[in-house]
């Protein structure tokens, strides 16, 4: 298996997340991050440390971790060199398709391959959202964000036996209404149904719908936390009355970066022009790894 030579543009969060995914992929090389010249190379890289994508030998694409705002100007950069493109701007409706359709004249120009809001949201959660419609086309999603901290409630939750520490979190869904969410770290011989029984019956906590999660460790966790609760609902006059639900905790670095790198290995099929994950069958993103994952998974 040929691998792919990656570079990597921006070494802050998401661009150090993609080196480590990278690194540790079997079908692709890391051949180096490009940089401001001012920034001294991070003690993780593992890669060459450059001020411009010409002082790197020959990378098959560049994965794009800029700010939102820089995302057009790096990319036409890259696309006037003939270098495949993935990004992740958090760019959502017509500002997502303006973004695209300015790509697509450059790559065509140029005739090279970009693949464009291909991240955690836009990207990943897009393909979920996507596929439910896809599923239940008559009826409606509810998308429910989770992540800050509610102190209040978190002391609360802490103090019931069992508990080694907790975190409560709180979102309103489309409706208007307040979900909280209680990640707790319990004690070994902690009774999990039982911390859930008595914080559903805590008067501080009857005003709304509170779910229980144990975790395995908390910091870890809230370092890092993202969740979101994503519902999609057939319409009442379609008969079955389907629905589907998916709820996920994440890493929401991490998750743009494994999408990034899914991107990546699907640009060698593709012909000149920006793309969206949706444009791309799902298969084209496992890359070379296509035939040992459809063997397992279909």
């Amino acid at each position: 298996m040929r691998k792919a030579r990656l570079a990597i543009i921006g070494p802050g969060k998401l661009g150090r997340a993609c080196a480590e995914i990278v690194h540790d992929a079997p079908d692709s090389v890391l051949v180096g991050i490009v940089q401001h010249a001012t920034r001294a190379p991070a003690p993780w890289m593992k890669a060459p440390a450059v001020t411009h994508i010409s002082e790197l030998d020959a990378a098959d694409a560049a994965l794009v971790c800029v700010p939102a705002d820089s995302v057009p100007g790096v990319a036409q950069s890259l696309l006037q060199r003939r270098i495949p493109v993935v990004e992740c701007a958090r760019l959502h409706g017509e500002a997502f398709l303006a973004q695209k359709a300015a790509l697509h004249r450059i790559a065509l120009h140029h005739k090279v391959p970009a693949i464009v809001g291909a991240g955690c949201d836009p990207g990943a959660l897009s393909l979920f959202r996507s596929q439910f419609a896809l599923l239940a086309p008559h009826g409606h999603t509810d998308v429910r964000l989770h992540g800050g901290g509610s102190l209040h409630h978190t002391l609360a939750a802490s103090g019931v036996k069992g508990v080694r520490q907790a975190l409560a979190t709180e979102r309103r869904t489309a409706e208007g209404a307040l979900q909280r969410y209680v990640y707790v770290e319990l004690e070994p011989s902690a009774d999990a149904a039982a911390v859930e029984k008595t914080l559903a019956g805590d008067p501080l906590f009857l005003d709304e719908e509170t779910r229980v999660f144990p975790v395995d460790d908390l910091a870890a966790l809230e370092e890092n936390l993202c969740g979101v609760t994503l519902e999609r609902q057939t319409a009442a006059r379609d008969a079955g009355h389907a629905a589907f639900l998916l709820e996920a905790r994440f890493d929401e670095t991490k998750l743009a970066a494994r999408m990034m790198l899914a991107a990546a290995r699907a640009l060698p099929a593709l012909k000149p022009g920006a793309y969206s994950l949706l444009d791309l069958p799902p298969g084209a993103l496992w890359g070379e790894l296509r035939p040992a994952i459809e063997k397992e998974w279909m």
